[in-house]
């Protein structure tokens, strides 16, 4: 329990981001999807989400402040 503590405490804002960005890409999809057409972030609930994880996170390390 403590390790998931630590673990829980040092990335916690990058573990927000990928949430934010989970709900960002699903929102996209259900507002904006189409599946018709080659654009292809549009197309799939599982694609939009996972894009959106990846984003959401990489955005989340570029500002979080405190250093490890």
């Amino acid at each position: 329990m403590e390790k998931l503590h630590i673990f829980l405490t040092n990335n916690g804002t990058v573990i927000l981001g990928m949430l934010l960005g989970l709900m960002v890409g699903f929102a996209h999809w259900y507002y904006f999807g189409c599946y018709w057409g080659t654009y292809p972030l549009s197309s799939e609930c599982w694609v939009n989400c996972s894009f959106g994880i990846i984003v959401g996170g990489f955005i989340s390390c570029l500002l979080r402040t405190k250093k490890i």
